[in-house]
């Protein structure tokens, strides 16, 4: 008994100190681990880390992680694939106060630490330079370990005045830097992405509100079963909307004189939509500025990403394009739509 109790909380010790480590890896933060203290950069952190050989340590998780325990090394190999009971699904569970997310980005597998309380939204816009509107729906699983991604692993500069990331504020390194990474960016840190673009937002032609709703019903509506993409629209509608529904939204001022509050209400409601009916919904609008805000901060990084990438000709990916019904748009001044959507 005494023996169990001893491998129990041997097992204990382990999965704290694997979770403690992917924690601490991610933030860069210092590490205390027998006595000795590492300094740890940013750092992504895959399974394999935690019992691949290192001959030649060349930085402090190197050193780190070729200095811990020999059981615990031998344990991770299976410890960290184990689909029930492992290190791994223990963590995305939670364990005590530590979580992590499992992120696949391409044919590689990442270990995140959660660090906000549940998922968020942001809605953000960018102007092209021959005048479209790139109107952007970030949906986050994990908004503040994506605004660190931006601060410590890009090191992207936050305004003088607030504490803030804003796109037109970086410098064209910097931008490239996030151009660089934007597909794994995205990859990591969104459940959900729906772009458009749109030349109907500049000068609209009759109500903003219908406007803004028939934005959203034309994503879902007039190919209902796209075999080319081989996912029907009202399948894609859904989706949105159980990301959307009842979580926390954060969205800029950019749809005067529609208010947030009622931009954050209308996208929700449209997702709702049914056969004839709505599906009982709840619009949670988050009423913080822009400095106060992860959620709008991350987004318009990203929504200038893309806009970026749009003026450039560039591939867009991993967005995939999403066919648009313009009969939604005919009684709209402009012509000019396109839309695209991800999921991971």
């Amino acid at each position: 008994m005494a023996q169990k109790r001893a491998e129990g909380s041997d097992r204990r010790q382990w999965i704290r100190l694997f979770l403690s480590i992917t924690r601490a890896a991610y933030l860069g933060d210092k590490f205390e681990y027998k006595g000795k203290s590492y300094d740890l950069e940013p750092t992504l952190v895959h399974p394999a880390d935690f019992y691949r050989r290192i001959t030649r340590p060349a930085t402090q998780y190197e050193r780190l992680l070729d200095s811990l325990d020999p059981v615990f090394k031998d344990l991770s190999r299976s410890e960290v694939y184990r689909v029930r009971g492992g290190w791994v699904s223990r963590g995305l569970r939670g364990y005590e106060e530590l979580k992590i997310r499992r992120v696949n980005v391409n044919k590689d597998v990442l270990l995140l630490p959660s660090l906000s309380d549940g998922p968020s939204a942001g809605i953000d816009t960018s102007t092209t330079q021959s005048g479209t509107t790139v109107l952007a729906f970030c949906f986050l699983p994990d908004a503040t370990a994506a605004h660190i991604y931006l601060k410590r692993h890009l090191k992207l500069p936050e305004a003088y005045n607030h504490r803030e990331f804003k796109w037109r504020r970086l410098n064209p390194e910097e931008k490239m830097k996030v151009l660089e990474e934007l597909e794994q960016v995205l990859l990591m840190f969104c459940s959900g992405v729906l772009v458009i673009e749109t030349d109907t937002l500049v000068s609209p032609r009759g109500k903003l509100q219908d406007l803004f709703t028939n934005l959203i019903e034309g994503c879902f509506s007039g190919y209902e079963r796209d075999h080319r993409q081989n996912r029907p629209r009202p399948r894609l509608r859904r989706k949105f909307f159980s990301l959307a529904n009842n979580i926390p939204i954060h969205c800029h001022a950019d749809f005067t004189p529609l208010t947030p509050n009622r931009v954050v209400r209308y996208f929700v409601q449209a997702l709702a939509r049914r056969n004839g009916y709505f599906e009982k919904f709840i619009p949670l609008f988050a009423d913080l500025g822009f400095h106060e805000s992860e959620p709008i901060q991350f987004t318009d990084i990203i929504v200038g990403g893309i806009r970026t990438k749009i003026e450039n000709k560039e591939p867009l990916d991993p967005l995939i394009k999403l066919p648009f019904d313009k009969r939604k748009i005919h009684r709209h001044k402009g012509r000019y739509l396109k839309a695209y959507y991800f999921f991971p």
